[in-house]
């Protein structure tokens, strides 16, 4: 008898609906794009490409952010809507969305010193925003971001310490990104988000940042 050297298919994970779930974010595999239960407001199903080289491709794919609507329907699925008006979610989305371009460009600030032969055609494309065409061949050369999971009810052990024997305010959120590197290596970065009072604008635009401020 041959053996069978054939690997067993990899198992569907489902949330609490019922729901395939995408391993790479944690996230429904079909996006939900119909509006909630008690919605009044129409909000756009419109996606926008992001700047982060997705882990896995070789073809300069990037990840693509959640909808408007995806991001509600979301919040809504998990009971944190609380106060959030359906006026007010084009707004978050936009803050989320740049506080990930910023997130990334922190990742490959790090990359640059950790791994810096191949990290410094990246990191240089960020920062100098070049044409879309040099930004996909040098993702093909850079680190990628291949998967990520909100921990928001975790602490990371340096924010556990710093509030322990500092007294320093706790993060609002946490993210795990998991990096692969073109050499095949997988790093995973444990980011802490604070909220800077200091740094906080009360201007008319202030909540609409560009995707590269």
């Amino acid at each position: 008898n041959k053996k069978n050297n054939q690997q067993p298919p990899p198992q569907v994970q489902y949330n609490v609906y019922s729901q395939p779930i995408d391993e790479t974010n944690n996230m429904p595999v079909v996006a939900n794009q119909l509006p909630s239960a008690h919605q009044e407001e129409l909000l756009s199903t419109e996606r926008i490409k992001s700047t982060i080289p997705k882990g896995g491709t070789n073809n300069g794919e990037t990840w693509t952010y959640p909808s408007p609507q995806m991001f509600y329907n979301s919040l809504a699925r998990k009971s944190k809507l609380g106060d959030t008006e359906e006026s007010e979610i084009d707004s978050v989305v936009s803050i989320h969305n740049n506080m990930n371009e910023k997130t990334w460009a922190k990742v490959l600030e790090w990359e640059e010193v950790l791994d810096p032969i191949t990290t410094e055609s990246s990191s240089s494309s960020t920062k100098q925003q070049q044409q879309q065409q040099q930004q996909q061949q040098q993702n093909q050369q850079g680190p990628k971001l291949l998967k990520f999971m909100g921990r928001p009810s975790d602490l990371s052990p340096k924010a556990y310490l710093k509030n322990l024997f500092f007294s320093h305010p706790l993060p609002f959120d946490r993210h795990d990104w998991t990096i692969q590197r073109p050499d095949g290596t997988h790093v995973r970065y444990i980011i802490d988000y604070y909220h800077d009072e200091s740094r906080a604008k009360e201007t008319e635009d202030s909540a609409f940042p560009s995707m590269h401020d």
